[in-house]
């Protein structure tokens, strides 16, 4: 059986130090959350009622840092290029299980979608990640993996509609889809690990 990728940020690297790896996961974390529930505020109150939030769960966080997550998601739920992902229709932290073909070999996916918009004749899997954005190509084969099993596992759920993925950088934001062959080299790739990320310039 496939174990579910986490859809979580990715640990820090292993030079950080445990503070500031415990800050990443709490930020990835808050990010989430205020992409699940701000939605659904009235778009007048959704900075204090971020903010509130960030103060209640994120007290750790400086609140320079707050006001930067805050205004980072609502960069993201505001931004026109993703309004209909957040729309009527959409659904966010959605659960999901199925029994999909990867290679000829049947796989258990279970997992969690981040948004996920159910429309009449096409499905948009969203996943949202907190990281420096950087291309397709360069992204970690996790994540496109993690977007291909959502993807078969959707497909099965609803048959007959078109299934569009998109990787949501949160810094930015960029929204960038996956067009199907990355997806089938990804998945094509499953359990091969990552080569070393270089250094940044």
């Amino acid at each position: 059986a496939l174990a579910a990728v986490d859809r979580r940020e990715p640990h820090a690297p292993e030079s950080a130090g445990g503070q500031e790896n415990a800050e990443a996961l709490l930020v990835g974390s808050l990010t989430h959350a205020l992409l699940q529930y701000l939605p659904d505020v009235a778009p007048d109150e959704r900075r204090a009622a971020g903010l509130r939030y960030l103060a209640a769960r994120g007290g750790g966080l400086t609140p320079e840092r707050r006001e930067a997550l805050c205004a980072r998601a609502l960069a993201v739920i505001e931004d026109p290029a993703l309004e209909a992902l957040f729309g009527p229709g959409s659904r966010a932290e959605i659960s999901i299980a199925a029994d999909v073909d990867v290679g000829g070999a049947v796989r258990r996916v279970v997992g969690q979608i981040d948004r996920l918009l159910v429309g009449a004749q096409e499905i948009v899997i969203a996943d949202f990640k907190t990281g420096a954005p950087r291309p397709l190509e360069q992204a970690p084969q996790a994540y496109l993996a993690q977007l291909a099993l959502y993807a078969k596992a959707v497909a099965r759920l609803w048959p007959g509609r078109a299934v569009r993925t998109l990787l949501v950088w949160t810094a930015g934001p960029l929204a960038l889809e996956a067009p199907p062959e990355l997806l089938a080299q990804a998945l094509a790739r499953l359990g091969t690990p990552d080569p070393p990320a270089a250094d940044a310039p």
